[in-house]
């Protein structure tokens, strides 16, 4: 179906001149093109990105609400080619809405977002955005690949085929190459001798592997994480953590929404926290996590190590009734996934 035409006006801010620029607070290196190793943001950190493979990501003034609830206000955020940005904030803060506005599973009534220069999920006229049409989205979606909390892999289809169909359906791959490069992706998640098992005769983060291996099957510049452990029993979360500190050290552009704060300060170049659906604060790990400037985040960090706030990814709450999903299997060039909707702002 086509999608509604959408307009609201661009932020004014006069950056969106130029939205492909960095942000000016985070300078680009002049030596992190394609090829080139660039330095962690926190030099405490000591690991070195490996070359630089993926997109530059940034949202300017972005605001997104359900009704009358404000769930998102005025976002502004950059990650850089090869960074790692981890997400951290109680239910309720807007960390699963900002990863949907990125891949525009969600719009947006104000603001911004770009992907190396390209405006997501709009065309520009001036101040204002018009929504684009439905190819035109699902294209730019075959660049930015989403690893939801639930693996919702097809249960008719082998591990093998399930990286396989988002190429041969989205990009019209032969299936031979597409195999070729699944077995490939399998191989890079640990997953090799699992190739023709079906989802059933997987554990749970055996199945988080594959749809991670399928979200990269499309050779994504950015690659986002909803809570990928939050579904895993908790002995299966470290095989997960492995493979995405795997992509991380590979230079893949990760923003990872998650609960587990030793993963984020260990893998991240910058940590966001998120609150009433703004950013409190954002820097590398050394500083948001060892010694947060804002007494929201020390108490938030302080209830989470002591087990009194774990961050839920689950609400009840019914979801809004906002724009109808057009990523199911039908359309052919979505990945190939039944994206969950989210609760009333879900985490």
């Amino acid at each position: 179906m086509s999608l509604t035409d959408h307009t609201h006006p661009a932020h004014p801010h006069p950056e969106h001149t130029h939205p492909a620029h960095p942000h000016p607070d985070q300078p680009r290196s002049p030596d992190s093109g394609p090829g080139s190793t660039i330095s962690g943001s926190d030099p405490d950190r000591g690991r070195v990105l490996a070359a630089a493979t993926g997109g530059l990501v940034t949202v300017r003034g972005v605001r997104k609400s359900f009704g009358d609830l404000e769930v998102l206000r005025g976002i502004d955020l950059t990650v850089r080619p090869g960074e790692v940005t981890a997400i951290l904030g109680p239910s309720g803060s807007g960390k699963s809405t900002l990863l949907r506005t990125i891949n525009h599973l969600e719009t947006i009534d104000a603001g911004l977002i770009t992907l190396d220069g390209e405006v997501i999920g709009y065309r520009r006229e001036g101040n204002l955005l018009h929504e684009l049409p439905e190819r035109e989205v699902l294209r730019q979606r075959t660049q930015v690949g989403m690893v939801f909390q639930g693996f919702n892999l097809f249960a008719h289809m082998t591990a093998l085929q399930n990286v396989a169909e988002a190429p041969r359906r989205a990009l019209g791959v032969p299936k031979r190459i597409a195999e070729a490069r699944a077995r490939e992706l399998l191989a890079l998640v640990g997953l090799a001798e699992k190739t023709g098992e079906h989802p059933r005769r997987l554990s749970g983060g055996q199945q988080q592997r594959v749809a991670i291996a399928r979200a990269l099957a499309l050779d994504p510049k950015v690659l986002l994480f909803d809570e990928p452990t939050s579904a895993l029993d908790p002995e299966l979360v470290e095989e997960v953590l492995a493979v995405i500190r795997r992509l991380a050290r590979q230079g893949t552009t990760l923003m990872i929404v998650t609960h587990e704060i030793s993963f984020a300060r260990s893998v991240a170049d910058t940590v966001v926290f998120m609150d009433r659906g703004a950013i409190v604060e954002q820097g590398p790990p050394s500083a948001v996590i060892d010694h947060p400037a804002h007494d929201r985040t020390r108490s938030f960090l302080q209830r989470v190590r002591t087990g009194e706030e774990e961050p839920s990814p689950r609400q009840d709450a019914p979801a809004p009734a906002h724009r109808e999903d057009t990523t199911s299997p039908s359309h052919p060039a979505s990945i190939p996934t039944s994206v969950p909707r989210p609760a009333e702002e879900q985490s």
